[in-house]
């Protein structure tokens, strides 16, 4: 449900964010040692896999370009350079500025957006106090290892609900604080992965209240007041029986893998990371199925959402995860998170040999009754 939740907030986050009227818009500046010269603005729709292009161009001499939308209320873009990052914009103002240098692009100004401004720093505040909670989360795991040590992972664990709770509270004050709709609704779907489903509920009830025009905010705020039905994850993943979006990312000896590169078996593509706990108790379960099941046209593609590539490799030789493994080492900033919609691991989808997902959220048992049934 959690993860269903966030998904929603965030189609309508992109697809919905409405309030004022706003018109023809441009965004202009400068990208500065950029690799590649095109530069896309765009819509980001959360769970399909197509993106929504307005406008495209070729940056000029000294890294200048222009772009230009044209929207009648106020929404979330992305500004999408070749070969390097995209940065996050609101339309709040009609001449929005952007100078990006690719060597230090989280360093970003925007100017003549606020809202924009303001999402920049949240996203700096966050990332500081999310690395803070996943170095804890990791010594939390190492401890736990060791016999005889229950008095310190206890003392860790006060420590990581402590930063967990500063994390919400930064949030909430965003949320409650922000002038832009569009930057709340944002910051809500942010909000969905940490902070329990019924409070995010009277997070949005009270800021639909403060933005009563705001279209997305009251169409979310319809959907959570309909309790959903209880549902599996198979049928309610927005990806089921449609291609599995390619991604090319190295192995573990630096060489490219494709996930299209599997069409024509069966496979498991499992989501995780060495830092991970759920993820490295659920290991043991997918080692058990791909022994069971890997002379039936069947195999497992690891993609990990690890930063530090020795603590991957050694992961996957400590838990015998003897399939292919692939990363991008960029955590939550993976490739992956995106083009498979998900926000937490471990989470897995199962591809036929058409390259068409027809299963998700697989574990335990239920994975093992899922192959038996396609692999007979």
């Amino acid at each position: 449900m959690k993860r269903i939740l966030y998904l929603a907030l965030l189609v309508v986050v992109m697809a919905s964010c409405q309030q004022k009227k706003h018109g023809a818009f441009i965004v202009s500046g400068v990208i500065e040692n950029a690799t590649g010269k095109k530069v896309l603005l765009m819509e980001t729709p959360y769970g399909i896999a197509q993106p929504v292009i307005f406008d495209s161009t070729i940056l000029k001499d000294k890294g200048s370009f222009t772009l230009r939308g044209r929207a009648s209320e106020e929404g979330i873009y992305r500004l999408v350079i070749e070969n390097g990052p995209d940065v996050v914009l609101i339309n709040d103002n009609n001449d929005i500025k952007l100078h990006l240098d690719i060597n230090d692009y989280r360093n970003y100004t925007v100017e003549g957006s606020p809202a924009s401004e303001s999402l920049h720093k949240l996203f700096e505040d966050y990332r500081s106090k999310d690395s803070a909670i996943l170095i804890t989360f990791k010594k939390i795991d190492s401890v736990r290892a060791l016999p005889g040590h229950d008095s310190a992972a206890e003392a860790l664990q006060t420590r990581n609900d402590q930063e967990i709770a500063g994390l919400n509270k930064m949030l909430k004050d965003y949320i409650n604080n922000t002038n832009s709709p569009s930057a709340s609704l944002y910051a809500l779907g942010i909000a969905s992965q940490t902070i329990p489903n019924e409070e995010i509920k009277s997070m949005v009830d009270a800021t639909a209240k403060r933005f009563p025009e705001h279209s997305g905010l009251a169409k979310i705020k319809s959907m959570l007041a309909v309790k959903a039905p209880e549902q599996t994850a198979e049928k309610t993943y927005a990806l089921l029986n449609q291609p599995a979006p390619d991604l090319t990312m190295n192995d573990v000896n630096g060489k490219p893998v494709s996930i299209s590169s599997f069409k024509g078996k069966f496979v498991l593509i499992d989501f995780w990371a060495s830092w991970c706990g759920p993820c490295r108790q659920e290991n043991p379960n997918v080692v058990a199925a791909y022994n069971q099941f890997k002379n039936k046209n069947f195999t497992v593609l690891g993609v990990s959402l690890d930063e530090d590539k020795a603590a991957w490799q050694k992961a996957i030789e400590k838990d015998h995860l003897t399939w292919t493994h692939m990363s991008d080492l960029k955590q939550w900033e993976s490739a992956a998170v995106q083009a498979y919609g998900f926000d937490g691991i471990p989470f897995n989808v199962l591809v036929d040999p058409a390259g068409k997902i027809i299963a998700s959220s697989l574990r335990g048992q239920d994975l093992t009754n899922k192959l038996s049934e396609v692999l007979k």
